[in-house]
C-alpha cells in the first residue's frame, strides 16, 4: 500500500485521473487509467487535430487538442472554422471544395443570346461560369445578340447600344 491513509489508494485500485497515484504503481495519472481523453495532434495550432496522430492521456499532451475535425493539420487557413474561397481546397473541412457560400464566389446572370453580356436574371452564386451566363447584367435586350452595350446605334427603334436612348443621332 502506497498511502495507508487513503482506502482508495491501494494496489488492486484503479487508477483515475485525479492527481494521485491510485493503483501505487508508481505512476500518477498514467494512459491505463480509467477515464483519460484521447487527445489529437494540432500540428498547425489552429485549435482542431487530426485522427491521423492520437494520444491518450489525462491531461492534454503539448500541441494536441480534444477534437478530430481538422482536414489539413499542415495548414492553419484550412480548418472547420475557416472560410471557404474558390481556390479548389476544402478550406473549411465540410468535404466540399468552392461551394456558392465561398466568400469570393462570383454571381452569374443569363446570357440568352450568347454576346456576352447578361441579364438581370441571376442565374447562379458559382465559383466557376455556369454554362448560358456572364459576370455583368449590361444587356439591355437578351434576346437579340445585335443589341448590346458594343453595338452600334442604328435609326431602328431600338436601343441598340444599351445607353439608355433610342435612335439618338451617334
Amino acid at each position: 500500500d502506497c498511502d495507508d491513509n487513503n482506502p482508495a489508494t491501494n494496489p488492486s485500485a484503479y487508477e483515475i485521473c485525479d492527481g494521485i497515484d491510485n493503483n501505487c504503481d508508481s505512476q500518477i495519472d498514467d494512459a491505463t487509467a480509467l477515464n483519460t481523453t484521447t487527445w489529437y495532434q494540432d500540428a498547425d495550432s489552429d485549435g482542431y487535430g487530426s485522427a491521423a496522430n492520437s494520444q491518450v492521456a489525462c491531461d492534454a499532451p503539448s500541441n494536441y487538442v480534444e477534437n478530430d475535425n481538422d482536414c489539413d493539420d499542415s495548414s492553419a487557413a484550412v480548418s472547420p472554422a475557416a472560410d471557404e474561397y474558390c481556390d479548389s481546397v476544402d478550406n473549411d473541412c465540410d468535404g466540399s471544395t468552392d461551394e456558392s457560400s465561398a466568400l469570393d464566389a462570383t454571381s452569374w446572370y443569363a446570357d440568352d443570346d450568347s454576346d456576352g453580356y447578361g441579364s438581370s436574371v441571376l442565374v447562379a452564386v458559382a465559383c466557376s461560369q455556369p454554362s448560358g451566363s456572364t459576370d455583368n447584367t449590361s444587356d439591355c435586350d437578351d434576346t437579340s445578340a445585335a443589341i448590346n452595350p458594343q453595338s452600334t446605334e442604328t435609326c431602328d427603334g431600338a436601343d441598340n447600344d444599351c445607353d439608355g436612348l433610342v435612335d439618338e443621332n451617334n
